[in-house]
């Protein structure tokens, strides 16, 4: 490394030290959100769209200024040893400074640049959907939604790449390790909230469960009830809320849903509510099966039996029809 590159990585690393101690590990700062109390709905994504849509934009490269490569550097360090980062998709690190480098590290866009951002905006370099990743790993997952793996597709592989242990995949869909899926839900949530085409010019990325829309044309990724159940089970911890108060130290804008989970259900529902279909002489129950839930029937004031008869798993859903003739009989899932 020559002493021009050494002299701007120290100086890099210095500028985004400050940042990070400047900023702490605290909660938002007082009075970040007002003026959400009471809202749900459209209402409180416009709301929350408002107070996070102004930003720093960070250089996405740059071989003189601070750029995304540098900040993931840090927001990405691994505690054990901060010369290492911490790679998605897998428990794996490798040194900071094997970034760009063949069967190095690089910057993984979690919502696909190719859905909808094309190289362009603020999306291109936020920082809240951007993480360290090994290269080959990212070209594998490439730009596939994120929904549970369907074991029976022929293309289904686990792990997704020898480098990427814990992550699966299969023809077209990646799902993550348990302890990831929840943040990356997280900043997909983040996506779909910021860049809402509010504004001239604004990109307008949506999530969706119409995954005929999750095209290379168009500007939506999914899966959106995959996501929403994985924010259920994978809840916010310790490290993402000190990735979030990182970034905010960076380009000054929060993720919501970090620092506020029970916005999630509040904006898109709760995906573990579950609605039977009824009939005269049968019923449905209906739910997503990335929820590993099993149906129970009341055998009992205090006695439950496991239904089994009916029951057909898919990638999408699980679906329990039979017919009933007690007019109390009792179900629940757990």
């Amino acid at each position: 490394m020559g002493d021009d590159t050494r002299s701007r990585w120290l100086g890099r690393s210095l500028l985004l030290g400050w940042i990070l101690c400047w900023t702490g590990f605290a909660a938002e700062p007082s009075g970040y959100y007002s003026g959400t109390n009471g809202l749900a709905g459209v209402e409180l994504k416009d709301r929350l769209h408002r107070i996070i849509r102004n930003q720093v934009v960070i250089p996405y490269s740059s071989g003189s200024r601070f750029d995304t490569s540098d900040a993931l550097a840090e927001l990405d360090a691994d505690p054990a040893d901060t010369n290492r980062v911490r790679l998605v998709y897998s428990s794996a690190t490798l040194p900071r400074s094997q970034f760009g480098d063949t069967g190095g590290w690089n910057r993984e866009h979690v919502w696909p640049n190719s859905y909808g951002i094309d190289s362009t905006g603020p999306a291109y370099s936020d920082l809240h959907h951007l993480f360290a990743c090994d290269a080959n790993v990212n070209s594998s997952r490439g730009n596939k939604f994120f929904d549970r793996s369907w074991a029976p597709d022929g293309s289904f592989r686990e792990p997704a790449h020898e480098r990427a242990v814990g992550s699966s995949t299969d023809r077209d869909s990646w799902q993550p390790p348990v302890g990831q899926r929840g943040d990356l839900a997280r900043a997909l949530l983040y996506m779909d909230l910021r860049y809402a085409g509010g504004v001239t010019g604004e990109l307008d990325l949506e999530l969706t469960d119409d995954l005929a829309l999750v095209t290379a044309e168009g500007r939506y990724m999914g899966r959106l009830t995959t996501l929403l159940c994985w924010h259920l089970s994978d809840p916010v911890d310790d490290r993402e809320r000190r990735r979030n108060d990182r970034v905010f130290g960076l380009q000054g804008n929060r993720n919501p849903f970090v620092d506020h989970p029970e916005f999630v259900p509040l904006i898109h529902g709760d995906p573990s509510r579950i609605e039977p279909l009824w009939s005269y002489v049968e019923v449905e129950i209906r739910w997503p099966s990335v929820l590993d839930w099993q149906l129970w029937e009341s055998a009992g004031l205090q006695e439950w039996v496991r239904v089994s008869q009916g029951v057909t798993a898919g990638k999408w859903e699980n679906t329990v029809r039979f017919e009933f003739n007690r007019p109390m009989v009792v179900w629940r899932l757990q």
